[in-house]
């Protein structure tokens, strides 16, 4: 029986950052014909990063950004596509959601692609506003909020 994967947060800059850059390269951006690496990288030196890992394996990475001292904009997920269809996904946004709650955020917005929004409203996201273009593909804003007590957010488009 396989151990469960690890969750735990990604050092910017590090061999498991770079894995990470790897991985939204092949999931996110290659399929659109886009290039992680012409993008600045440098902003994300005071992001959040996270990986589920097994072994030395990233099946999975997301970013949190910090908007505010109790807000969050999620970004860049990515799983494997060796390991998607297996839950790591939602494992993902889970421990992702402890660790956030245990750090003091309350809420977290993210950009959906449209063909990911189910997948997030099933995690317990929310639409708001309208649809909305971003690199060249349909999005929708959505959020959760981890305390349960609905509270106004930013608009972050």
């Amino acid at each position: 029986m396989k151990p469960s994967p690890v969750f735990c947060e990604i050092p910017y800059g590090s061999e498991a950052y770079r894995a990470e850059c790897e991985l939204r390269q092949a999931v996110l951006r290659l399929p659109l014909g886009l290039s992680l690496y012409e993008e600045d990288l440098g902003a994300e030196a005071t992001q959040l990063h996270f990986g589920l890992f097994e072994t030395d394996t990233l099946l999975a990475c997301i970013i949190a950004n910090p908007v505010s001292s109790s807000e969050v904009k999620l970004r860049q997920m990515a799983v494997s596509p060796n390991h998607q269809g297996r839950g790591y996904g939602h494992l993902l946004l889970k421990k992702l959601e402890t660790e956030l709650s245990d750090r003091g955020y309350t809420a977290a917005t993210l950009h959906a692609r449209a063909s990911a929004i189910d997948f997030y409203r099933k995690a317990g996201f929310k639409s708001f506003g309208s649809e909305f273009m971003e690199i060249g593909i349909p999005h929708q804003q959505m959020v959760k909020h981890f305390s349960g007590k609905a509270q106004p957010i930013q608009d972050l488009s």
